[in-house]
């Protein structure tokens, strides 16, 4: 019986998890002119654009090395792995999979500083997971068993642990790493300073409310704990051990406690104890700033406050009620400028009366096609407008004496330059090319104007450049090292910044005359974004538990301490680290071979079977089933081969699809062998209903035109798909039946779809504007024997509510269809449609509104996570030509935001309503329902 309990549990969490990562991961395609180039070795494939050829070499000679030291403490070396290295997408991030088995890394380094080059630490991480994935899954693999190995791994370790595991491993074998960072660890260390001690659950999982630590961060400290007190090769332990036991409940908590003990709650009740006791016996430092407190409901960020002639203070806003805008605090007063757009990193620069910025641009149809644009706000006027298009531009500073912009901008290489843009005219000339290997972030100008100090980055680490815009010298100020420096300003000839000499984030002062260094700011937390207001004070913001504050601070020099400043920081919490980490594994000389590489040449890339036709993202109308899946490493194609039963009918399907998706319209060609039953009346006196069976054969193709656009606060979506199938009938159990039609030719779909709906933030459960519109056609053009159309139209307005995060929700349906369309709806029905009488619905009209109860935080063990409770009310009224102002039915309903057995994804949702019906045909006028749902 156990046995059977373990299989059967096993096969439920395969379906789970199956759904989880089909989910998690990125199925966005690449444009289609991208020329793809490949380096092929023994242990990897690098794949990666024509453009990226010199960059891509350089990281190839560097990877045989990240993996091994990726994987030496498990003990098991990684099977060859495909990297792709996606450079135009801009944004920051990667991730390990299977099925297929790859790694995708968007190695574009971005705006936001780090303590290291960007690309060879996001490698190093993301091949942590492939050894995770080998050493716990490996005898799993293609052309069968990928997807099944995914499901194990995803089930057995904690995202905390294995997120955190990866983080300790970049910070272990690199001079850099989040665990040197103390911004890294800044959430919870405030958390537990001023407090907030809150529970693992909430921790790792996040709340809407308040300021938690990620699952990262939290992960990372536990996983640092244990190598603390047990060692590096008590990992490698629990995932042998786990390895042995894949069919075991509760694998990672058996083993961890095994190894240590303790289970996941006792090891993370140890680590804050652990840190709770090292912080506290820290010194607290009075702050000398004036810092303005949280205003706010909930937590909120006031970012990089700045000032420029004027009492007003311009700043970025961020809250969980509200999306990212600017704000004007002037006169005791605060009013909201601009609602903006997304940002790879919170930024803007305000001088004179203009407020420039950066924003992330997708194209419409390939979502691994991203840009990054400069945008210009006229505070005067309020109007504001790009001044780049489809470009690579980052940290815009303006330049108001000669009405033009600086900025950095980062080629398909990743070689920085600095550009200029006149204001006017828009546009755009090469200032200066940056040394090979050197990224460029942050630039600020000095008060003449005439040279820029800036952050530096490369393979020796980080630095300060300062550049002269008249001879195009730069020069370094400070040795190479691991700190992260953050906004560097000129005070005079002096250089402010953003350092972690301490290991706190401070603001500090570095006087070129003096070569000495001074520490302005004495956070107990953190102090970043410095900038100089026109009365010579320094703004800034303050961490806080409630947010990056708003602090001001008076330069005077009795309030600045010299320091020495130690440039090398070290590893935080991980005691097994000690100094800076130098590779003395061989690095491979010479150079590696670079052919072309077509995306087709993965078209039979079969790596799992699976139990779902749709990777089980629909559970209505289930049929067992089992389909062999296979997909390029693009994601430009798909290639699905299945069978299914139907248990309702007791008959079987044969199926093959194909999804094509490299091009602008999508491809979805289908077929299918079906076993089918029908009904016919009989010929006798009695007129007898008969079942009859038959099987058909149904070929079916379908176009897609989907484009999705970012723009400013707004997001639309629109796009086309025509559709078109044959059915051939054959296999007939009745012979001589009448009008039964043998086949049915071409039938045509028609749909397109309008949608602009306003950025939500983490608070609101709707858009807060919001106009979506699709229309529907079908007919048989090409049929003699049948006839028929169907035309509908669906819409959804969104509204503002009476208060923060609450909307009206307004929904209107129209359908007119005849013939062999007769039966069918298109349109969404009513709330209880089933429980009263009712004849054909040609139209409706639904209304809601929505609102937010509370956000509780509860936990329930390790069962469950509850972070939201909210509400709504509606009223539906069918057939409006009909009806009189009453609603055909309204009432109220209820659901819970949740999470359960602490996994981080999917989000899940519980909710119930109450239906009251108001028609005389009603048995039953009050009707309750229940929904469960997820989404990622």
């Amino acid at each position: 019986m156990k046995l059977i309990i373990r299989y059967l549990t096993a096969l439920i969490l395969t379906i789970y998890t199956g759904s989880v990562f089909g989910q998690l991961i990125d199925n966005e395609q690449p444009h289609s002119s991208v020329k793809w180039e490949q380096i092929n070795r023994p242990n990897f494939q690098l794949i990666f654009p024509q453009e990226f050829r010199n960059s891509a070499s350089l990281l190839a000679h560097r990877i045989d090395s990240m993996l091994v030291l990726a994987s030496k403490d498990l003990g098991r070396k990684p099977k060859k792995i495909s990297i792709i290295l996606h450079e135009n997408h801009i944004e920051q991030n990667g991730f390990a999979q299977l099925a297929p088995r790859k790694v995708e890394a968007f190695s574009t380094p971005g705006p936001a500083s780090d303590n290291q080059e960007w690309l060879p630490n996001l490698i190093q991480h993301e091949l942590r997971h492939v050894a995770q994935f080998d050493k716990l899954t490996g005898k799993m693999s293609g052309p069968f068993l990928e997807q099944l190995a995914l499901a194990f791994y995803g089930i057995h370790l904690p995202a905390w642990y294995f997120e955190g595991d990866a983080v300790s491993i970049e910070t272990q074998f690199s001079s850099g790493g989040r665990g040197r960072l103390p911004s890294f660890l800044m959430p919870l260390r405030t958390n537990e300073m001023t407090g907030k001690k809150y529970t693992f659950d909430k921790n790792i999982l996040g709340s809407f409310r308040d300021i938690t630590p990620s699952y990262y961060l939290t992960g990372y400290l536990m996983n640092t704990y244990l190598t603390n007190h047990f060692g590096y090769p008590v990992k490698g332990q629990i995932m042998e051990d786990m390895r042995r036991h894949l069919l075991r409940p509760y694998n990672f908590n058996r083993a961890l406690r095994k190894a240590t003990n303790m289970n996941s709650h006792d090891l993370y009740k140890a680590t804050i104890s652990e840190l709770r006791s090292t912080w506290e016996d820290g010194e607290k430092l009075p702050s000398q700033a004036e810092i303005r407190p949280n205003d706010q409901r909930y937590f909120s960020h006031l970012f990089l406050p700045q000032s420029d002639g004027s009492d007003a203070i311009f700043y970025l806003f961020q809250s969980p009620q509200e999306v990212t805008q600017f704000r004007e605090w002037s006169g005791g007063k605060e009013k909201t400028l601009l609602k903006i757009g997304y940002q790879l990193t919170p930024y803007f620069h305000q001088s004179g009366d203009f407020i420039v910025w950066d924003e992330i641009r997708k194209d419409g149809r390939f979502g691994k096609q991203t840009y990054n644009i400069i945008r210009l706000y006229n505070i005067k006027t309020g109007r504001s407008e790009s001044l780049s298009r489809n470009s690579r531009l980052y940290s815009p500073i303006i330049d108001a004496e000669k009405g033009g912009i600086y900025a950095v901008q980062v080629d398909q290489d990743n070689v920085a330059s600095l550009i200029y843009i006149d204001i006017i005219s828009k546009e755009q000339s090469k200032i200066i090319d940056f040394p090979s290997g050197i990224l460029v972030q942050q630039p600020a100008l000095n008060n003449k104007k005439d040279k820029i100090i800036a952050i530096a980055v490369s393979e020796k680490g980080t630095n300060l450049m300062e550049i002269d815009l008249q001879t195009k010298a730069t020069s370094l100020v400070f040795p190479w090292s691991n700190q992260q420096f953050e906004r560097p300003i000129y005070a005079g000839e002096d250089l402010i910044f953003k350092a972690h000499f301490d290991q706190i984030d401070n603001i500090y002062r570095y006087s070129k005359a003096e070569n000495k260094t001074y520490r302005i700011s004495n956070s107990a937390f953190g102090a970043f974004y410095p900038s100089l207001s026109s009365d010579g004070n320094l703004l800034y913001n303050e961490y806080q538990n409630d947010g990056y504050r708003l602090a001001k601070l008076e330069l005077r020099n009795e309030n600045q301490e010299e320091i020495k400043p130690v440039f090398e920081a070290p590893a935080i919490t991980d005691q097994q680290i000690s100094g800076t980490f130098s590779n003395k594994l061989k690095v491979e000389n010479g150079d590696f071979e670079v052919k072309k590489y077509n995306t087709l040449s993965d078209f039979f890339n079969f790596h799992s079977l699976s139990i779902s036709a749709n990777n089980f993202e629909d559970f209505d109308n289930y049929k067992p089933g089992i389909f062999w899946l296979a997909n390029d490493l693009m994601n430009t194609s798909q290639l699905k081969l299945g069978y299914e039963y139907d248990m309702d009918i007791e008959k079987s399907i044969y199926s093959a699809e194909l999804v094509y998706q490299k091009y602008y319209p999508k491809f979805i060609a289908k077929y299918q062998n079906r076993g089918r039953i029908g009904y016919a009346k009989s010929s006798n006196p009695n007129a007898e209903t008969i079942q009859f069976d038959y099987r058909d054969h149904y070929y079916s193709f379908e176009m897609q035109l989907p484009f999705s656009l970012y723009r400013g606060n707004n997001i639309y979506s629109f796009g086309l798909n025509v559709g078109t199938s044959y059915q051939k009938n054959y296999d007939l159990s009745i012979n001589n039946l009448k009008n039964f039609n043998e086949e049915i030719i071409l039938p045509m779909n028609y749909i397109a779809y309008f949608n602009r709906n306003a950025r939500r933030s983490s608070m609101d459960l709707v858009p807060r504007w919001g106009q979506n519109i699709s229309i529907i056609y079908r007919h048989l053009p090409f049929e003699n024997e049948l006839d028929g159309n169907l035309f509908a139209i669906k819409s959804n307005f969104f509204f503002p509510g009476f208060f923060a995060n609450h909307a009206f929700q307004a929904r209107f349906n129209y359908q007119d269809n005849t013939g062999r369309f007769d039966n069918s709806y298109e349109i969404p029905m009513i709330s209880a449609f089933g429980h009263f009488k009712s004849g054909k619905v040609s139209n409706n009209l639904m209304l809601n509104y929505r609102f937010p109860i509370a956000y509780p935080d509860w936990t329930i063990g390790s069962l469950a996570y509850i972070k939201r409770f909210h509400g709504y009310f509606f009223a539906d009224y069918q057939n409006l030509h009909n009806s009189d102002i009453a609603p055909k039915t309204y009432g109220i309903g209820l659901s819970v935001d949740l999470n359960i057995f602490r996994y981080k994804l999917p989000d899940f949702g519980v909710g119930s309503k109450l239906s009251y019906i108001n028609d005389a045909s009603a048995t039953n006028k009050i009707v309750p329902s229940f929904s469960f749902s997820y989404s990622y």
